[in-house]
């Protein structure tokens, strides 16, 4: 009979719960998965902030691309772009513009030109505004062919991961057109 009680006691033992160290051990590693979770998530919301610049960058680029393919290569008139703000801005269709890179796009790094750059303002929800740099450069190769190419990028978006995204660049050769 003693033989069965001290077995009953040994299994008894053995079936107590976890011991301090294991309970510890299973905290770290949730901690862990909480933590990689939560920074997912930061870097999540980071690239969507980023996606959202880049469509509205797009979205301005293409505008402001058929705005200036609107007219005929042979012509050079001044043209007007209002932005959702009301702000106003006349753009130069001659030759000229924007300095470009060695990669064909305009480089941020200079100096705008006076009616070859606009800071369109982009009205979201909420009253929210955002301001984008559009700047654009002319190339005239024939009399009857004009080469276009507008960048635009968020204005004051820094280095910040959050905020920060690569211009957005259009090229478009237009013609003589009707």
């Amino acid at each position: 009979m003693e033989i069965v009680s001290s077995a009953k006691k040994s299994v008894a033992r053995d079936e107590r719960g976890m011991s301090l160290i294991e309970l510890m051990i299973a905290l770290v590693v949730l901690v862990v998965g909480v933590a990689g979770s939560m920074s997912l998530i930061g870097l999540s919301m980071g690239g969507n902030g980023r996606s959202k610049q880049q469509s509205n960058s797009t979205a301005i680029a293409q505008m402001m691309v058929e705005k200036i393919s609107s007219v005929k290569a042979s012509i050079s008139p001044t043209l007007t772009i209002t932005d959702c703000a009301g702000n106003s801005v006349t753009i130069a269709t001659a030759a000229g513009g924007s300095a470009l890179t060695s990669a064909g796009v305009v480089d941020f790094t200079q100096s705008a030109v006076n009616n070859y750059q606009m800071l369109y303002t982009d009205c979201a929800t909420g009253g929210m505004q955002f301001t984008y740099d559009a700047r654009w450069n002319i190339t005239q190769p024939t009399p009857y062919t004009k080469l276009v190419t507008v960048s635009v990028q968020k204005q004051n978006a820094g280095n910040n991961p959050k905020f920060f995204s690569l211009p957005v660049t259009i090229r478009t050769l237009v013609g003589q057109g009707t």
